[in-house]
């Protein structure tokens, strides 16, 4: 058996296409993606008046008197004039004849014979009926399989029928917008076409006064085109207003609209609507619903709707086993953005994902990854560690989807690296140059902070295990963290919270002990900088280090002290501003990427003093005096902290 780092690296080779890496395109024989995207299709069982398409009948009519098609279609022009019903009619026979085609007896769409059909089809559309050009869209919905939208003949058709709907935009009411709206569908071509496109920007302009019917239809388009329209605020204004009117399937059809638009939620009234809606009714709402409004409350949800949250996922924890995995997915992933680790709902969760690590998605076990290393959260058995070992044990079966979602990889070695769990081989084979263009395109210096986070454990955490292990570039390092980094906070510009607190522990410092202390980014491929000074441990006094300029490079010890680095009485000091995004909320508990910086830190002989938000006196001098002279008095002799603290 080869190993994992070998496995990967002979996929790269196979699949790469050098010189432009991002033209790789994946058959369907390497589609890995598991589990069916139903979304759409229970939103359109929502929706109201919805004709499903049906087979065909049996085509009949003047056709019949010919002695059979193939004596039709060279002639098509000449027998179907300009009479709309003989055009429909031979087209209803045409896609009969696709449907029954054999191997024996083939016949597609893009048949040589068809093309005088197809011309008199185009130039005859213009003139149909608004009923006949349903008939003609419902006509070519029933068409099984097409290899290609864009195959001439049937590129042909349906440009044709999309150029003529949109042509009569202007003239139709909302009804009938939405009704060749819901005819459009079946065909699979919403986003390609432009009459939906068109449709949803007029009915745009009254979405305040759509009824709840019609504005669960128009929010399924926008959904479906992916496009918010300039009014998204309408209706929100118009769910906060009927909200009683609309079922927990209806809500769940919005919020898809929503989240697939990247609008949130700015109502904090809604949204409380919503959690309670869904709260009252979790023992009967379907999966699918469920998780399209997870993703939306995720989305919207700030600190104010935190009571909610715990509130809905208190109420949602019996009835975790069953739930599907990507509805328990959404549940343990609902206030993450805002550190709020529910340990109700995460332990089944848990428990439902550590049976079925092999059906899970690389993009599904990523964001669990994601879960319990920011959560940093230990589970009673070790279940949380037993379920990430599993997950890196079961990489080397998933390299199709490997390839097809190289950052999704990467980004997942990195959170499991939060815990503590690696794979020093995967690891290399991610920095693999082939892999890396296949994740980030020639601009390897694009790349997210994960792949310089997973290089900076693979230098720090793993100094002896790694050894000539691959490694992230060194250029696009720098580049990297240069780009990823939040600048040194300068009282002249905007400060944030965090900002402020580094400023007040640098003055209060300098007051204290009379000597400078300097901010700078110790550890690059984190985003906050720190505060840095040296002691000499046997004078008991803090010893000035110089201006260290900014290098987007590891601080180790040697490269701040230089030469004094070999003089084991200096100790240097890191303190580490904890902000309130260091912590779980509620919980006071380090997330995994704050706990790791300060492991990190005390691998590089950095001494760490942890300033936390809640501890730090903010509104008074005195108490930011007292609070640091506390903190300090382990580094320094209580003789020299007589002589220097007045």
């Amino acid at each position: 058996m080869l190993k994992t780092g070998r496995l990967l690296s002979l996929v790269v080779r196979r699949t790469s296409c050098p010189p432009r890496t991002r033209r790789l395109h994946l058959g369907a024989a390497v589609a890995v993606k598991k589990y069916t995207d139903t979304e759409n299709d229970y939103a359109l069982s929502v929706l109201r008046n919805v004709p499903t398409v049906k087979e065909l009948a049996p085509a009949t009519g003047p056709l019949l008197e010919w002695e059979g098609l193939d004596e039709v279609l060279p002639v098509a022009e000449r027998w179907c004039g300009t009479d709309p019903e003989r055009v429909l009619l031979l087209l209803r026979h045409t896609v009969e004849r696709v449907q029954r085609a054999t191997e024996a007896q083939p016949f597609t769409l893009e048949d040589a014979g068809l093309a005088g059909f197809v011309e008199a089809f185009v130039r005859t559309v213009p003139d149909f009926t608004d009923d006949q050009l349903a008939r003609a869209l419902g006509t070519l919905a029933a068409l099984d399989e097409i290899r290609s939208i864009y195959q001439p003949h049937y590129l042909a058709l349906w440009t044709a029928l999309d150029a003529v709907c949109l042509d009569r935009v202007t003239g139709w009411n909302v009804d009938r917008l939405l009704h060749f709206a819901d005819a459009w569908y079946p065909l699979r071509l919403v986003k390609q076409g432009k009459f939906v496109h068109k449709a949803i920007w007029k009915i745009s302009n009254r979405l305040r006064k759509l009824t709840p019917d019609q504005l669960v239809r128009t929010v399924f388009y926008i959904n479906l085109t992916r496009v918010p329209v300039e009014n998204m605020m309408d209706i929100e204004v118009n769910l906060q207003q009927n909200f009683p009117a609309f079922t927990i399937a209806d809500v769940a059809v919005l919020c898809m609209g929503f989240f697939k638009t990247e609008t949130p939620v700015r109502s904090a009234e809604l949204l409380e609507r919503i959690y309670q809606k869904v709260t009252a009714e979790v023992a009967t709402v379907e999966d699918i619903a469920l998780t399209a409004i997870l993703k939306l409350l995720r989305y919207s949800s700030r600190i104010p709707q935190v009571p909610a949250m715990h509130a809905l996922l208190d109420a949602l924890a019996p009835h975790i086993p069953r739930l599907s995995l990507q509805a328990c997915l959404h549940v343990a992933l609902l206030g993450s953005d805002i550190h709020v680790c529910h340990r109700g709902t995460l332990e089944p969760v848990v428990d439902r994902f550590a049976g079925s690590v092999q059906q899970l998605r690389l993009k599904d076990a990523e964001r669990i990854a994601f879960v319990l290393a920011h959560g940093n959260v230990a589970l009673a058995g070790g279940r949380d560690v037993a379920l990430l070992r599993a997950i890196l044990a079961d990489l080397p079966n998933r390299v199709p989807e490997i390839v097809q979602y190289p950052r999704c990889y990467i980004a997942l070695l990195h959170f499991l690296s939060l815990r503590g769990i690696h794979d020093a081989a995967l690891i290399s084979a991610a920095f693999e140059p082939r892999f890396l263009q296949l994740a980030y395109g020639r601009n390897i210096g694009g790349a997210g902070r994960e792949a310089v986070s997973l290089d900076a454990y693979a230098a720090i955490n793993l100094e002896g295990e790694y050894g000539t292990g691959r490694r992230f570039p060194p250029d696009a390092f720098r580049l990297v963290c240069k780009l990823t980094q939040d600048y040194l906070p300068n009282p002249r510009y905007k400060l944030t919270k965090s900002d402020r607190m580094l400023l007040d522990l640098q003055g209060t410092f300098g007051a204290l002990v009379r000597e400078p202390c300097q901010i700078l980014h110790l550890l690059p491929h984190y985003q906050r900088p720190d505060i840095l000074f040296c002691v000499d441990e046997r004078a008991g006094r803090v010893v000035p280090l110089g201006e260290l300029a900014a290098t987007h490079e590891i601080r180790t010890r040697a490269s701040v002290l230089g030469e004094r680095s070999r003089d084991d009485r200096l100790r240097l000091v890191a303190i580490v501003v904890g902000s309130w995004n260091c912590y779980v909320r509620d919980e006071r508990r380090r997330t995994g990427g704050y706990a790791m910086k300060l492991e990190q830190l005390r691998r590089l002989h950095y001494d760490t003093m942890e300033i936390p938000w809640y501890e730090w006196p903010v509104y008074s001098r005195d108490d930011m005096r007292r609070y640091l002279e506390a903190k300090l008095a382990p580094f320094l002799s209580r003789a020299r902290s007589r002589e220097t603290i007045k």
